[in-house]
């Protein structure tokens, strides 16, 4: 296929229109050619949509974009005009469109940020046509088809916080870092790049300055991706993949499985090898008296086991060998009345002991799968986004899903903190490429 893409607005009608095959003119070139490989159908039905309808949540002021997935059964030898139109100005008047396949394409569309709260339903027309799809004297048989769409536009109020800011964009922590909390103080943990020592840093002003914590003892060995858990009063570490302290740096290759407890003034061996096998990518959850330890990978290994400990992370012993097939790779663990909440790259899942899970359903259909920072914020949990194809979430029942603010932040880093009314995350890697984010209330 061809595409040239332009935008046009036509009286109170929004066109957007997309030539295909090397018709229409103006704009700009995709490259390829329209073809199809299944025999022609005689009607409508050799064009269908993914999602059908389309149903979306939108913040207010904030333009989203989403994607429709068309697929073909039709061979098309002429070149053909195609249009989108928008009779109610809820999407904005340009479009992309891809090709996935000669017979899948995908055209990503973008909302109008300027829709003031409410709900909005209707029908986008899709037109083909071998002449211009405006007046579309001349369309390919079953043209056109309806597309239907629902589109709630939050209300501020509704919110849990307004919006995200940047705290601070120069910490003073640098690579291989994650963020938990005690005493209601932030704490930052980090494999230090150039001082080849575990770091611990805090910030007395919700994540505006921070203080690098002199210590009389340090987590060892030196590690990049441990897991931290807090339970309000004390932080613990455990795992990770090795880093030289000498030479140039880099990993040695040696994977960890050592548990330390962080007081607020110093750290403490809770012990050098725990039960568990060695790992990194992991998750860590104080609930009660209980230490959960989740998944995580060694090498080419992945876990997806779950350990506990009732000794404050001294001795350990393994709950399950196969955590809930649903939730898939585990990402984020938090405290959640009392239960351990699990995150992972395909379901979010809770338990009061570990061995029976409820899975939970009906979340929504952009929710953050896979996301490092999960986080409790005036008893509302908050899932982060992890990438521009998620949205933030809360939920104070995990059954209703509040639509949030996103960061929009790429290579999040774990964990996440709530300090005087504010959930701070932190984000970035190497030397240079680290900010701690905040939500404003």
């Amino acid at each position: 296929m061809n595409a040239v893409i332009r935008g046009l607005i036509v009286a109170s009608v929004s066109v957007v229109l997309v030539g295909c095959g090397g018709g229409g003119g103006g704009g700009s070139s995709a490259g390829g050619n329209a073809s199809a490989n299944a025999p022609a159908s005689s009607a409508g039905p050799w064009l269908t949509f993914s999602p059908s309808p389309v149903e979306l949540e939108l913040l207010p002021n904030k333009a989203t974009v989403f994607s429709v997935k068309a697929t073909s059964t039709k061979t098309i030898a002429q070149a053909v005009n195609i249009a989108i139109i928008d009779t109610k100005g809820v999407i904005q008047p340009t479009i992309s469109l891809t090709q996935n396949s000669p017979q899948v394409y995908f055209a990503a569309m973008t909302t109008n940020a300027a829709l003031a709260p409410g709900v909005y339903s209707g029908q986008f027309e899709v037109r083909v046509c071998y002449d211009a799809p405006i007046a579309c004297a001349s369309p390919v048989e079953g043209s056109p088809w309806q597309l239907p769409y629902r589109f709630h536009v939050n209300d501020p109020a509704s919110l849990s916080f307004k919006q995200w800011e940047a705290a601070q964009t120069t910490p003073g922590f640098l690579d291989d870092f994650a963020i938990s909390q005690s005493a209601s103080v932030p704490v930052v943990v980090t494999a230090g790049f150039y001082s080849r020592v575990m770091e611990t840093w805090t910030s007395a002003d919700a994540g505006t300055s921070w203080t690098l914590l002199t210590t009389a003892h340090s987590p060892t060995p030196l590690t990049r991706g441990f897991a931290l858990a807090g339970d309000g009063s004390a932080i613990y570490l455990s795992g990770g993949q090795g880093l030289k302290t000498s030479g140039s740096p880099g990993i040695t290759g040696v994977f960890a499985s050592h548990v330390w407890k962080f007081d607020g003034s110093d750290w403490t061996a809770q012990t050098p090898a725990a039960s568990f096998p060695p790992r990194e990518g992991h998750v860590m959850a104080k609930v009660g008296a209980t230490l959960y330890v989740a998944g995580g990978t060694t090498g080419a290994t992945v876990w997806r086991d779950l350990w506990r400990s009732i000794d404050d992370g001294v001795n350990w012993s393994k709950v399950l060998d196969t955590l809930p097939t649903a939730l898939g790779r585990i990402s984020c663990a938090v405290n959640w009345q009392g239960s351990l909440l699990l995150v992972g790259q395909t379901g979010l899942a809770t338990s009061a002991d570990g061995v029976q899970w409820n899975v939970r359903s009906s979340l929504p259909a952009r929710f953050p799968f896979g996301s490092t920072q999960c986080g409790l914020l005036n008893n509302r949990l908050v899932v982060v986004a992890p990438d521009g194809n998620r949205d933030t979430y809360s939920s104070a029942d995990l059954q209703s899903w509040q639509l949030e603010p996103s960061p929009g932040f790429a290579t999040p880093s774990p964990g996440a903190a709530a300090v005087a009314g504010r959930l701070l995350t932190v984000t970035g890697s190497g030397t240079s490429q680290r900010t701690v984010y905040r939500t404003v209330p």
